[in-house]
């Protein structure tokens, strides 16, 4: 006579007549401890990484049930070794035995493998140090002049070569990555694009650069009527209205020797943007100096003919035609005692120079104090210019 049992999912059939009481409660127990066990066949030649731990779960948990399964089938007596159900939980352990074993040899592979890369994450470590810097700028944008950055790309083009030549291959590791902080994938992918990088930044730094002087003379355009008609004289649009072709020469010298450097030909027509923008700021100067008025209504002989003295000597071609004080009276600025330290005045002249218009300059007059109530020859320092017609 035979019946069915169900237990965790395993349904066995047990012969009744021949089962002995302790054998149905082996099958049953079996039954129970084997149901308990989840096999994963895509951990049993080899554990993916991030699935150690599930793998060494997955192991004690077989180890466990194969203890059993020896010690409950061992205990079944011979005559009831041949039931169905006997037969069925043998093939079972038999299962969970060979299953066990492979993935024993794949965790201790895996375990082996682990070691062996953690090894060369470290070896990698040391041995990339001189290359840190590099790697780092050149990951988040490289900066510098076109010879920094080549010099940088010449260090990396030598990590490349380590890395194509003892470390092959070699990638990231999430892991290991955080733990000893490097990114061995990264870093080697950096340093085989390192020089195209290098050209590509040289190339944008040389546009960039450009750029900017138009900006300039775009912003000194803009702010022009705000600024009372001054330009900067230090600043490259007043340069480059006193010398559009001088100034685009040197331009163009710096924009090739970096092109050059990144091995890029120089563009077409490199200059037509910033020709437009000091096209139009010669426009707003030529619309603006008609406005203007000389603004300097007192005087002070001897600081004037000083004022003159000094601007031929600091920037020459220049001929006054007008001159005056802004203020009637010097300023005194003196000490914690009270004690005078110098006295100044602000003036102004219109001086006739080369282009269409007059330049309109302020300067200050400073004396330093002497003591005894006598102050030092003046020095003279200008202004920005205004261009201004001509009396």
């Amino acid at each position: 006579m035979h019946r069915l049992v169900g237990l965790c999912g395993l349904v066995v059939s047990i012969s009744v007549a021949a089962a002995t009481p302790a054998t149905q409660r082996a099958i049953r127990n079996l039954n129970s401890v084997f149901g308990s066990v989840t096999l994963l066949p895509e951990l049993r030649n080899a554990v993916p990484p991030g699935k150690e731990q599930t793998a060494k779960n997955l192991l004690r948990d077989l180890d466990t049930a194969c203890q059993r399964g020896e010690r409950e089938l061992g205990g079944i007596p011979d005559a009831d070794k041949a039931d169905p159900a006997v037969a069925e939980l043998s093939a079972k352990l038999t299962e969970f035995q060979a299953f066990r074993d492979d993935l024993k040899k794949a965790i201790e592979g895996g375990a082996a493998t682990s070691a062996a890369h953690d090894k060369l994450f470290r070896e990698f470590r040391e041995e990339t140090k001189p290359y840190q810097a590099a790697v780092t700028a050149f990951r988040y944008g490289p900066q510098g002049s076109p010879q920094d950055l080549k010099a940088a790309a010449a260090q990396l083009a030598k990590l490349d070569a380590l890395c194509k030549s003892k470390y092959p291959g070699i990638a990231d590791d999430p892991k290991l990555s955080f733990q000893l902080n490097i990114e061995p994938g990264t870093w080697c992918a950096t340093a085989a694009k390192a020089d195209a990088i290098a050209n590509s930044a040289i190339s944008a730094g040389a546009a960039a650069s450009l750029d900017r002087v138009v900006a300039d003379v775009v912003e000194a355009k803009r702010d022009l009527a705000k600024n009372h008609g001054h330009v900067g004289v230090d600043e490259r649009p007043y340069q480059l209205l006193q010398d559009r072709a001088g100034g685009k020469a040197k331009l163009e010298k710096q924009l090739k020797a970096s092109l050059d450097a990144a091995g890029q030909p120089m563009p077409e027509k490199p200059f037509e943007k910033l020709d437009e923008a000091l096209d139009a700021f010669a426009a707003e100067i030529d619309r603006l100096a008609l406005t203007w008025a000389f603004e300097a209504p007192h005087h002070d002989g001897s600081l004037e003919a000083g004022a003159k003295g000094a601007l031929a000597k600091q920037y020459p071609g220049r001929a006054v035609v007008k001159s005056g004080m802004l203020y009637e009276h010097a300023t005194i600025d003196k000490n914690a005692l009270g004690v005078p330290t110098e006295r100044y005045r602000t003036g102004a002249v219109l001086a006739k120079a080369p282009g269409k218009w007059c330049e309109y300059r302020e300067f200050t007059a400073h004396e330093t104090y002497s003591g005894g109530g006598s102050y030092a020859a003046p020095r003279f320092t200008f202004g920005a210019v205004r261009f201004q017609k001509c009396p």
